[in-house]
């Protein structure tokens, strides 16, 4: 295992998810721990609530030698349902390689400018387009919907990408807080050889308590050590 591979796992964690409920979750604060080449990676993950009714959702990981710190506001439309993203940063530093981008959504226009690396330029968007961060809460409630396409259109880099998921079955996992019965969902990307999976507690609004990436034989896992969902701590699964 490279340290270039555990770059790339470090820089795609933020599959992550929050957890859900019937409606979705007003705050949440959950912590996940990895080691890969003998490299601790941290992650954490939040929700919190702001004073102006919007939302803001933070996802940053950390390993001695590399960071990501991203951040999406957003507004919750529930009555449709739908998660609409309004300004998302992202921040990498790593031995030299820093990156930085801003996005910022027009839903008026139906625009989204774009900085990247001090670099500005306006692209068109379609209603239903998310940020990197703000599609795991549309995932959640789509999955809360019972719906099978799962599948989003994400403003990254200046361009649109579409992330598909599908839910592969169920398995019971043993995990730090406890055992737990999970679903199991995928994530795949054409021309690329890495596949992600992701176990969500069935029994505990979906919580994410596993996330592990498959690439060239190699695999690279991520497990849920702390939570707290609305206010409240989850001390044990079982």
């Amino acid at each position: 295992m490279q340290k270039k591979h555990v770059l790339l796992f470090l820089f795609t964690l933020c599959f992550a998810f929050a957890s859900r409920a019937a409606e979705l979750p007003k705050s949440f604060s959950n912590e996940y721990t990895s080691t890969a080449l003998g490299f601790k990676v941290t992650v954490t993950h939040s929700l919190t609530p702001q004073d102006d009714g919007t939302y803001l959702m933070r996802f940053f990981a950390r390993s001695w030698f590399a960071s990501i710190d991203e951040t999406s506001r957003l507004r919750i439309d529930e009555e449709k349902q739908q998660i609409i993203p309004l300004h998302y940063k992202y921040a990498r530093r790593v031995l030299g390689r820093d990156r930085d981008a801003e996005l910022t959504f027009d839903w008026a226009t139906k625009t989204v400018t774009n900085n990247v690396q001090n670099t500005t330029w306006k692209m068109d968007i379609a209603q239903r387009v998310q940020d990197k961060l703000s599609y795991q809460l549309q995932l959640q409630q789509d999955l809360v919907n019972n719906k099978e396409e799962l599948v989003y259109q994400i403003a990254d880099g200046g361009r649109l990408k579409e992330y598909g998921f599908e839910i592969v079955g169920e398995e019971m996992l043993e995990t730090p807080l406890g055992k737990v019965n999970t679903v199991k969902v995928k994530r795949s990307r054409e021309n690329d050889d890495r596949v992600t999976y992701a176990w969500l507690a069935k029994d505990w609004d979906y919580l994410l308590v596993r996330l592990q990436q498959e690439e060239d034989g190699d695999a690279y896992t991520i497990y849920l050590g702390k939570a707290e969902v609305n206010g409240k701590k989850i001390k044990r699964f079982d």
